[in-house]
């Protein structure tokens, strides 16, 4: 059956581009609709496009004439809102099946913010000459990224590689649309966090609930992770978090590199969605490789978690206290139930009591434990004493636990069970 397929392109600098895609696309008996993102005023040479610039201006309340005479990003800024509304009426009116953008920095900034007013699952793809760097464009949005290797640079024929990539992107978004998922049987769905650190516990919990008849659905709590997990929660479909990995918030504060934003653990407290939440990884913040990791940290203490890839930097006592203010400000904004659920005996694989060593900036042993219950402590006392308490909604739990026991990821399932269904009460676990 035949799909429609949006491209979005800028045409005054890239026409021919735009054109040799949607033959591309054609060839696979799709509609291709051209949506033209171009900035300038300029005279078309190869065809008109089924949607012209002045039409993305018009709907963004303004003229192509105004957009030419303003600076690049507010010109852009236009072209976006007008963009955006133009597909989301194409959507809504089931004249999209998909969209695919091309360009440099440009034309991945006005694609990509495009693409990101579509639902998920919506087939999105990029061809880029970014591509290493699309990611930051993207955020957590489900859009494929593919490489240009060549600079895209207009006239009236494409040259021998970009023929060759582009055909191959026609063809993957030809290919996205005609996919048919088939789909699990529809449950309530649960999602977590996860790190290396933390997975035994979100592996039992998943295996409890699953037995109940939820799905659970993990985030790699790396940043993305943490941003598609709250996306996720926000589009309405969660029927509760467990947020066993609450690491990002550690980068956020110190200057990790998985970053998810300052607003990660808020959308289940805004959307009242019941949610157990974990120091999980609160114990580290992360780096790539031992070489990046700033040289203000030299007095700190580390681990390899992946030999020269992975480094991990040992939280002190004044970020725990900090960090437990952070929780407790987030949760008591919270609207459904919440638990903030705290494991006594560590946070994860490497914070217990039998853990490894660390070592210095510089890689050499030391006698100091990557377990620390002092500073972990800080956390909780943190916590308790800038929690409102008075709320009959929230409840901080301690347990005689490691993070990754059975017993404790069990617990959590049970819990969390209960507050989806109406059953928990504050207090009622002890």
């Amino acid at each position: 059956m035949s799909k429609t397929i949006v491209i979005v392109g800028t045409l005054n600098t890239k026409e021919c581009e735009g054109y040799y895609l949607k033959q591309r696309i054609e060839e696979f008996e799709h509609r291709a609709i051209l949506l033209d993102a171009s900035m300038k005023e300029y005279r078309p040479e190869l065809g008109n496009p089924e949607i012209s610039n002045d039409q993305v201006a018009k709907a963004a309340g303004t003229t192509i004439e105004k957009v030419e005479s303003l600076e690049r990003v507010d010109a852009g800024k236009l072209m976006i809102e007008g963009l955006t509304k133009i597909v989301q009426e194409l959507y809504k009116d089931q004249k999209l099946d998909g969209i695919i953008g091309y360009g440099g920095s440009v034309g991945l900034t006005l694609s990509s913010s495009t693409m990101k007013a579509l639902p998920l699952g919506v087939p999105k793809l990029v061809i880029t000459t970014l591509a290493d760097k699309a990611g930051r464009f993207i955020g957590a949005k489900d859009i494929l990224i593919c490489p240009s290797i060549t600079d895209m640079a207009g006239g009236r024929v494409v040259n021998t590689i970009e023929a060759t990539m582009l055909a191959n992107a026609a063809a993957a978004i030809s290919g996205m649309v005609e996919s048919n998922p088939v789909v699990p049987e529809e449950k309530p769905m649960i999602v977590a966090s996860q790190f290396g650190v933390t997975t035994p516990h979100v592996s039992k919990a998943k295996q409890v609930l699953e037995n109940k008849g939820y799905e659970l659905i993990s985030f790699h709590a790396t940043g993305t992770g943490g941003q598609w997990l709250e996306e996720l929660v926000r589009s309405g479909i969660a029927s509760g978090v467990l947020d066993v990995t609450t690491h990002e918030l550690v980068d956020e504060l110190v200057g990790g590199v998985c970053l998810a934003g300052p607003n990660r653990m808020e959308a289940a407290g805004d959307q009242g969605v019941p949610q157990i939440i974990l120091p999980g990884a609160l114990d580290m913040v992360n780096f790539w490789a031992p070489n990046t990791v700033p040289g203000k940290f030299k007095n700190r203490y580390f681990y390899y978690h992946v030999p020269e890839q992975v480094t991990l930097m040992r939280t002190t006592k004044a970020e725990c206290e900090k960090l437990g203010k952070i929780v407790a400000q987030k949760v008591n904004k919270a609207s459904g139930p919440t638990v903030v659920a705290i494991p006594l005996r560590g946070w994860s694989q490497y914070d217990r009591e039998n853990g490894p060593m660390c070592v210095d900036y510089v890689g050499n042993d030391t006698e100091v434990k990557w377990y620390n219950p002092e500073n972990d402590q800080a956390f909780v006392e943190s916590v308790e004493n800038h929690v409102d308490k008075t709320k009959p909604n929230v409840e901080i739990m301690k347990a005689d636990f490691h993070i990754n026991d059975p017993k404790f990821a069990e617990l959590m399932a049970n819990i969390l069970d209960d507050m989806i269904n109406g059953r928990w009460k504050k207090g009622y676990y002890g």
